[in-house]
């Protein structure tokens, strides 16, 4: 999910001394926050900014340094849709999309997060966490011109001894950039900061306890806050979801079994699509096929007819992408059809006007406005995953790393292993937060996951609702990132949001279309 915002602003540090509620809420210990009556409230206006308009916005203050509640601070901006039925409004809902690195203002604009009943009873609150979108956000390079000499080294999936080359000198360079350009916020970005962050608005909206929704990293800001803040908990909702204590404490580890997720999502990807028959052009023997494909895009760049040169990036990208949106694989299978017929010279099965494999931007990691580069998420996202989860501190080490994920997961081992490479070198941050998970919280969290979620894998669920004192596993039997396409889920998060009710022990869930329906 993305957000549209104004050309960001440099990172300006505010100084003197923050707000009372800010020091008072800053040095609150775990488990207490300091009471609403003392926060101050947030200031709505209407948005003005295009995507926004006839939504309220808004900006917030924190501290920039959570230890020094009296110093500088950094501003959270925020975007609201009000409860439709404000006389009997319950509170507001937090949520957050993930990334690292994404915006969540424009999530307000979704009605696909919860149902109409829950809208009619609660404020919808997205945020742009600090340093990301239109909250303060940092960028590690003036101009599109300094940041396209810099990123267009890196390569998605760096084969050769050149590209690999090319790609850890470019993210040694990006991180040099950051630390010159990026400013003082460089290195308070942890998820630590976010969820103090987190109960600071959630003090600012008048609630006594949070109501969150977070999706994919967002679980992780989910996770942290009922661990700071375990009395504080009202309704939170984690759906696709991290492995905290792996992600913090083993992130080699974590980066190594995530590449597992996507090749388990791929494996039921092939298998659904032989099964379903002539709904799937892809079939029979998917996987046979699928493995050809992967195999001469290593081998080098391919013609493709209709699109034009297609590179291993472009198809790994591609790949990554798919296994995200349980409807984009009717239209997945043609492009991979589509491919197979071009490597082996088959004559085309395929329509005319069919769809063509979305070209990878080599480089492009953000989107122009004017001379500036408008989605800062490249950089405010290597800023978070460095600072909650040091990696080895030696890039010449990354290479060996991508050979042993590359045995064991051969379509996207080599790309997760070198996905981070750039925090060998990144800055050191103290400010983090890796455990203990399991504090007792006044109310049980909710753990929602797709059994063939790429991105954040079925066992990283089960391990999260072990690892938290008091969580419910709600299991959703199909594909995708985060849940999606199951009236099941959404009535148990109108139960749950509304109510407090959690599902029994074992729930499990279907999606309510198959991956390759009828035409």
């Amino acid at each position: 999910m993305t957000d549209s915002t104004a050309p960001p602003r440099r990172f300006a540090v505010r100084s003197g001394v923050a707000l009372a509620v800010l020091v008072t809420a800053a040095v609150a210990v775990p488990g207490t926050a300091a009471a609403s009556s003392r926060a101050r409230p947030v200031s709505w206006a209407a948005c003005t900014e295009t995507p926004l308009l006839g939504y309220d916005c808004a900006t917030y203050e924190v501290p920039l340094d959570h230890d020094k509640p009296r110093g500088a601070t950094t501003t959270i901006a925020l975007a609201r849709r009000p409860a439709a039925d404000q006389a009997g409004k319950i509170g507001t809902i937090f949520v957050n999309p993930g990334g690292p690195g994404g915006p969540g203002r424009g999530l307000v604009r979704s009605n696909g997060i919860v149902a109409p009943e829950v809208l009619a009873r609660f404020d919808l609150v997205g945020f742009d966490p600090r340093g990301i979108g239109a909250s303060d956000p940092i960028q590690c390079f003036p101009t599109d011109a300094e940041a396209e000499a810099v990123l267009s080294g890196i390569r998605g999936v760096p084969l050769t001894e050149a590209e690999i080359d090319a790609t850890l000198a470019a993210n040694v360079a990006h991180t040099e950039a950051c630390k010159a350009n990026a400013g003082p916020l460089l290195t308070h970005m942890s998820t630590l900061n976010v969820a103090k962050d987190l109960d600071l608005l959630r003090q600012a909206v008048g609630d006594d306890k949070l109501t969150y929704i977070g999706y994919s990293y967002g679980t992780l800001i989910g996770a942290t806050y009922v661990n700071l803040f375990p009395r504080r908990v009202r309704a939170v909702v984690l759906d696709g979801n991290v492995d905290p204590d792996q992600r913090t404490n083993r992130r080699l580890v974590n980066k190594f079994e995530r590449a597992g997720g996507f090749e388990i999502a791929l494996a039921g990807f092939l298998r659904e699509c032989d099964a379903a028959g002539a709904h799937c052009v892809f079939g029979p023997d998917s996987r046979t096929k699928f493995d050809a494909i992967r195999e001469r895009f290593r081998q080098g760049p391919v013609e493709v007819p209709g699109i034009g040169t297609a590179t291993l990036d472009d198809f790994t990208g591609f790949v990554i992408d798919v296994m995200y949106d349980l409807e984009a694989f009717p239209e997945a299978a043609q492009i991979l059809q589509l491919l197979h017929e071009t490597i082996t010279g088959t004559p085309s099965t395929l329509k005319a006007g069919g769809p063509a494999l979305p070209k990878q931007a080599t480089g492009r990691l953000w989107s122009r406005d004017g001379d500036a580069y408008a989605f800062n998420g490249f950089d405010a996202g290597r800023a978070v995953n460095c600072a909650d989860a040091p990696l080895p501190r030696n890039p010449e080490l990354y290479p060996g790393f991508a050979v042993a994920f590359e045995k064991a997961h051969r379509t996207y081992g080599r790309a997760e292993a070198f996905s981070e490479v750039g925090c060998a070198t990144w800055p050191r941050v103290q400010e983090r937060y890796n455990g203990p998970w399991d504090r007792k919280t006044s109310q049980t969290v909710l753990v929602v996951n797709p059994t063939y979620d790429p991105a954040t894998r079925y066992d990283f669920a089960v391990r999260m609702t072990r690892q938290l004192g008091n969580a419910r596993l709600l299991t959703l039997d199909g594909f995708g990132h985060t849940s999606s396409n199951s009236t099941c889920i959404t009535n148990w998060y109108t139960r749950y949001v509304l109510h407090g009710e959690v599902p029994p022990v074992g729930t499990r869930c279907g999606q309510d279309r198959p991956p390759f329906p009828p035409a």
